[in-house]
């Protein structure tokens, strides 16, 4: 058969199949007296097999390594392209999703798309300024899908630029939520930081007549979650956004940050501010009070002035007992400092 009957019984242009040849992919088994190339059917069935394996993904050098070497094991190679493909899926999707996003928005009209688009695209630039000019003009104005401002908010690393994103998304609301909490399961530390930071803002800048009931229990449940964080900071971020609520859950991170710092002044008032709305007998108060004595009998003389720092913020005598204990203290500072709040307190 001739190399133009058998492109068009084989779909590979005449171009193609010499292109094969010279890459000695497949050869005619024989030519004509004139000189012509002549495919038998083995060689017919050579091409389908390339082609074949052109479809799968493959480059004609590994097409030529299958076909050549009888020990090639082309397991590794067809890792290699399920691998590409899914990498190709997911840039579909992502490609999918980014396009519903913005549909979502209504843009009617050529230049508020165009807008939407361009703010997309800063969002995702290198220059963290323009990250944050995006994510202050989305919050003005609503023109970034919630979608997309989420995504940029859990990924971003430079603080200016995230508060801005946080910003913006608060006034979304309770339809950021759902956006935000998926980053609570992230490996990234930073990134379920920044979710947690961002579901804090949302609920402390929303009224709660806009922030339906299950964004707050998503918000709530993301919040106790990272109590028992395996990273310091996201537990003492979760821990100070219950206690600004009143959330006696935070309570032992609270004591721990309050002895053992960070934001031990930021947890003191946290704790007082609890103690004093469950009242001084409320069985919450109590392990706080056996707490205090405990770390109070401490032979370390910082740990006793952050019980005292503790005891100022809460109300009440038996606060003021243990603060008087610390006024007889073996440090002169802190006996000092015991007796003059002491003073201020009975005044």
């Amino acid at each position: 058969m001739l190399i133009g009957e058998v492109a068009r019984r084989s779909g590979v242009s005449a171009r193609m199949l010499r292109h094969y040849e010279s890459l000695g992919l497949v050869a005619p088994s024989q030519r004509t007296t004139g000189g012509y190339r002549e495919y038998s059917d083995a060689d017919i069935g050579r091409i389908f097999h390339i082609e074949g394996l052109r479809r799968l993904g493959m480059s004609l050098s590994e097409v030529g390594r299958v076909l050549s070497e009888p020990d090639f094991d082309p397991g590794s190679v067809l890792g290699d392209l399920i691998d590409q493909a899914r990498e190709r899926i997911a840039a579909e999707q992502r490609l999918l999703d980014h396009l519903e996003s913005v549909a979502r928005l209504g843009r009617t009209d050529g230049e508020s798309l165009l807008y939407t688009i361009d703010l997309m695209r800063s969002l995702e630039s290198g220059d963290v300024i323009q990250r944050h000019k995006a994510a202050l003009g989305s919050g003005v104005d609503g023109g970034m899908p919630i979608e997309a401002l989420s995504q940029a908010v859990l990924q971003e690393t430079v603080l200016n630029a995230a508060g801005a994103m946080r910003w913006a998304l608060a006034q979304a609301g309770a339809e950021a939520v759902p956006h935000v909490v998926v980053g609570m399961d992230d490996a990234s530390a930073q990134v379920r930081r920044n979710a947690l930071l961002t579901l804090d803002e949302i609920r402390r800048t929303t009224p709660d007549e806009e922030l339906d009931s299950r964004s707050t229990s998503m918000i709530q449940q993301a919040l106790e979650l990272a109590l028992d964080d395996a990273v310091p900071d996201i537990r003492s971020i979760a821990a100070l956004a219950l206690g600004r609520s009143g959330d006696a859950k935070a309570v032992p991170v609270l004591l721990d940050m309050a002895m053992n710092g960070p934001k031990d002044i930021e947890a003191a008032e946290a704790i007082g501010s609890i103690v004093d709305a469950a009242g001084p007998r409320a069985d919450m108060s109590e392990r706080v009070f056996t707490e205090l004595h405990r770390h109070a009998d401490s032979s370390e003389t910082a740990t006793r002035f952050r019980v005292l720092q503790v005891l100022l913020e809460i109300s009440g005598d038996r606060s003021d007992e243990l603060i008087a204990e610390l006024s007889n203290d073996d440090s002169p500072e802190l006996a000092a400092t015991a007796r003059a709040a002491l003073e201020r307190r009975r005044r």
